[in-house]
């Protein structure tokens, strides 16, 4: 009998339009077997009068959740809600080719050690933005350094962890298909991470799995000044969020991982007050949410952290100017072909 996939839809203030492209191609699909659940939390759009002529199809299922749970929350109440092996997450501005799901199937079928599918997608950039830079630095360099097929997952951890666990080669989950009984072990989203909850995830899932990076088109990433990212950079969040990725890393692991983490945590200390000086500079907001654990660290460390101010201060101020800061960031070098 055919392996059900979930696919899961957290919607939050959708554009009409996107939502339909993206629930069209999931129509389109050639692996037929899935079951779709749209979770909305929006406060400004009616999602449900939009979805409503999908609901005649009985593989999909709509909810209103009763509040707003946030980014992290909205994603966990897809999951809790849902039990098939399978689970893809399909985000309101996205679009998949009509051959993703088989594909993603395919492989989880033939490779039981693997826990998560990457499909390889292009990114959809609308309008000019500064974060638009990161997006095809990203694409480009992924396709140079990953080879497609079955890459050992804890291999991968300690050379991600060595580089600051960036980038995020693996992936958004609108581009990722999960093996459920791994997630089982991991858990749920990190609800209080406020951008990024996937890379957070992919450190807990890898010890547990191997993962496989399916190459060509897969699909399409839509970015965009009223997506997610945009509006988690216009706010200031996210920006201690790889630092605390760091940070648990060490606190839960031992030997020559633990002390790289604490090494890399310098560098990331570094690259992080060079941003903030930046936003500062520019009058751009940065929140304190996951502020605490970096205070905890400089207690800790403070000899490291002042060394790390100094030359954060001395070397990266004009760097800044007239570039793409993701661009600035990404340093491949440690990521050689895997």
């Amino acid at each position: 009998m055919p392996t059900t996939v979930d696919v899961l839809l957290p919607t939050y203030n959708p554009g009409a339009e996107h939502l339909r492209v993206a629930l069209n191609a999931l129509r389109a699909q050639t692996y037929p077997h899935w079951q779709a659940f749209i979770h909305d939390e929006s406060d400004a759009v009616d999602v449900e009068e939009i979805v409503r002529p999908y609901l005649s199809d009985p593989r999909f299922r709509f909810k209103k959740s009763a509040r707003r749970l946030g980014i992290g929350g909205n994603w966990n109440a897809c999951l809790t809600d849902t039990k098939n092996p399978y689970v893809a997450y399909l985000f309101h501005d996205d679009e998949w080719t009509p051959a993703y799901l088989d594909r993603a199937v395919e492989v989880l079928e033939q490779h039981p050690n693997v826990g998560l599918v990457s499909m390889d997608h292009q990114y959809r950039i609308e309008g000019d933005f500064d974060a638009a830079i990161g997006y095809t630095t990203l694409e480009r360099w992924k396709r140079r350094i990953l080879k497609p097929g079955v890459i050992d997952g804890k291999e991968f951890l300690l050379r991600w962890v060595r580089n600051g666990v960036w980038p995020n080669l693996i992936g958004e989950p609108s581009f990722c298909v999960l093996r459920r009984s791994v997630m089982d072990k991991v858990g749920v989203w990190n609800e209080k991470m406020p951008q990024s909850l996937d890379a957070e995830y992919w450190v807990r899932m890898l010890p547990h799995c191997d993962w496989y990076f399916l190459s060509e088109i897969n699909g399409y990433f839509r970015v965009h000044d009223e997506g997610t990212t945009a509006r988690n950079r216009k706010a200031g969040k996210g920006l201690f969020d790889r630092f605390t990725i760091l940070e648990d890393i060490a606190a839960r692991s031992s030997g020559e991982e633990r002390a790289i983490a604490m090494q890399v945590q310098v560098r990331q200390f570094q690259i992080m007050f060079a941003r903030f000086v930046e936003k500062y500079l520019k009058g751009e907001r940065v929140t304190g949410q996951g502020s605490g654990i970096v205070k905890k660290f400089a207690l800790r460390h403070p000899v490291l952290v002042l060394r790390a101010l100094f030359r954060a201060f001395l070397s990266r101020g004009e760097q800044w100017r007239g570039q793409g800061k993701e661009d600035l960031e990404q340093d491949y070098s440690l990521l050689s072909v895997v």
